[in-house]
């Protein structure tokens, strides 16, 4: 799951005419919505968001400098937009100080692709994760700690021991997107100059606050200031125990692999034409991944992907329940279809593209992976929508291609129903 947005500091109700041209508005900590400039006061900015009734005021200094400056300039101009606002400076100065940040970041085009390594069975934790303390800062609440891969930023102060009983699940699902071979290279990059950023919050108030979806156990975000997984600390099992802190993480958390295994895949996987099935497939998979005591037991997965898309899970745990007999759409229209309108059927969809990228990993050809391998070679490319998919479907049809995923389930006690896709 994507989720961008924007915190209302204080809600208008006031209906007014749009007058101002809608821009893209970004908050300091880089969450971003659409929307347009009604007016504007040296302390607030009152904005009409794209698909919101009613306008909000958002406090100016919770804005990015460039916004900031845009509506200084729309003040001084009189209630307008100011045409001679040149924002591209902005822009530079905000690429040059995203480049310097990034340091000695490797580019992914260095890292080599895995395509031709044998699928994992079992997939460990790295020995001894451990967690250093790096700086705090009271009076913003931030506590900020590092593993190897990981930089965990923390509106309370916890423990680095606590915080290690949790990383080794953090550094687990790296692992194992690192070594399945379909050239995650996001989940290779390394070294102190780059880690993955996690946001953790106290309290789910809290997070909710911050932009977590209600009802969420963490989400990934993705913006322009990079990408982060916000995890409330009830997530992995950490409560308030009298003035400090205590952890009980569980065997098994299928939201937070899932989140995580978003941060680490390359932006080319988000393309259209994977984007959906597969982006949300793979999560699916690495989330439905059996972990135990640092353990993702990789040979496991298959089955644990059935249980999950058609009943409850392993032990009730949770599932997308699509029942063993599934009426699906045309194969060529649901993985082409919208980002929008694939979340917006998000449980039949997401148990789906489950099945469909487990056939393609586990099932198809025996295990040779020939077809996802060319497929996603091709959106590495920069391949996308049909001329991408013309490599996954190597040389049939979609009623064609739709018909092997059907019988490959069909022996596992699934029966996939597609429809007929007018080619």
């Amino acid at each position: 799951m994507k989720w961008k947005s924007v915190i209302p500091l204080l809600s208008i109700s006031l209906l007014v005419s749009l007058s101002a041209e809608s821009r893209i508005w970004t908050t300091k900590d880089n969450r971003t919505a659409e929307g347009e400039l009604i007016t504007a006061t040296k302390t607030e900015a009152i904005i009409q968001f794209k698909g919101q009734k009613t306008s909000r005021a958002i406090a100016l200094d919770t804005l990015s400098e460039k916004d900031q400056a845009f509506v200084t300039a729309f003040r001084d101009n009189g209630g307008a937009v100011d045409p001679n606002f040149d924002e591209s400076e902005f822009d530079e100065k905000r690429e040059t100080n995203e480049a310097s940040e990034r340091g000695n970041e490797p580019s992914l085009g260095e890292i080599p692709d895995n395509f031709d390594d044998e699928w994992p069975k079992l997939v460990k934790s790295p020995d001894n994760v451990q967690v250093d303390f790096v700086s705090s800062d009271e009076e913003a609440k931030k506590y900020t700690y590092h593993s190897d891969h990981y930089e965990f930023i923390c509106d309370v102060p916890l423990k680095p021991h606590l915080v290690e009983r949790f990383a080794v699940m953090f550094e687990g699902t790296r692992e194992l997107c690192r070594v399945m071979p379909i050239s995650t290279k996001k989940a290779h990059l390394s070294g102190e100059d780059f880690r993955h950023r996690i946001l953790l919050f106290e309290s789910e108030a809290t997070y909710f606050k911050n932009g977590g979806p209600p009802g969420s156990a963490g989400v990934f975000m993705s913006g322009r200031g990079g990408d982060v997984v916000m995890v409330p600390l009830t997530s992995l099992g950490v409560k308030k125990v009298g003035s400090s802190y205590s952890v009980d993480y569980g065997e098994s958390n299928n939201t937070l692999p899932h989140e995580l295994a978003h941060q680490l895949t390359d932006p080319c996987y988000y393309a259209h034409g994977a984007r959906g099935w597969f982006s949300e497939g793979l999560a699916e998979y690495v989330a439905v991944t059996p972990y135990r005591s640092g353990n993702f037991m990789v040979s496991k997965t298959l089955r644990a992907a059935k249980d999950y898309a058609t009943e409850y899970g392993r032990e009730d745990n949770g599932g997308r329940a699509l029942g063993d007999e599934i009426k699906a759409p045309d194969l060529k229209s649901y993985m082409l279809q919208s980002y929008g309108s694939f979340t917006a059927r998000a449980n039949f969809n997401y148990g789906l593209g489950l099945l469909i990228t487990t056939y393609f990993f586990e099932m198809e050809g025996g295990g040779d992976r020939i077809a996802i391998t060319a497929f996603l070679k091709a959106l590495r490319e920069g391949k996308e929508g049909e001329e991408a998919l013309e490599a996954l479907l190597n040389g049939r049809s979609f009623n064609e291609l739709a018909s092997d995923i059907s019988k490959g389930w069909k022996s596992k006690g699934v029966d996939i129903e597609f429809a007929m896709s007018s080619e």
